[in-house]
């Protein structure tokens, strides 16, 4: 596991997918994306994206020791370890030290409807880009 230090350092730091053409988020596949950090190559990461009609799944770990980050779900319920619950509200997860992902914090920014913007703000929380661009596949 991680100390929270740790995690808020990986979290902060500045990463970039490690292809050089543009990104394509397809529809209703399983993508995995590496990205590295600017200035240190050996320390990588995986995106994986997911969408479709009903939900855009986003998870951002680590490439080494696979230690989830940060995670978007649309679960219609999800108990935090001190007993709250969110319901019927998209969420991020952000790691916790102690918690891992298992807790987790309502976003206004998740919308079906427009998946390359949830997918541009999760790249912001995460400090990601895709230097050559994003753009997503029609149906």
């Amino acid at each position: 596991m991680l100390t929270q230090s740790q995690a808020d350092r990986l979290l902060a730091e500045l990463k970039e997918a490690v292809r050089s053409d543009i990104f394509v988020w397809e529809h209703s596949q399983r993508q995995d994306e590496i990205l590295r950090a600017v200035g240190d190559e050996k320390l990588q990461f995986i995106l994986t994206l997911t969408r479709n009609p009903f939900e855009i799944k986003l998870h951002a770990r680590t490439r080494d020791r696979h230690i989830g980050l940060l995670r978007i779900d649309n679960a219609p319920f999800h108990t935090n370890p001190d007993g709250s619950e969110l319901r019927d509200t998209p969420h991020l997860h952000t790691y916790r030290e102690g918690c891992g992902l298992a807790w987790a914090e309502p976003i206004d920014w998740y919308d079906l409807g427009n998946p390359l913007g949830t997918l541009e703000r999760f790249l912001a929380e995460f400090s990601a880009r895709f230097p050559s661009g994003i753009t997503a596949a029609m149906v």
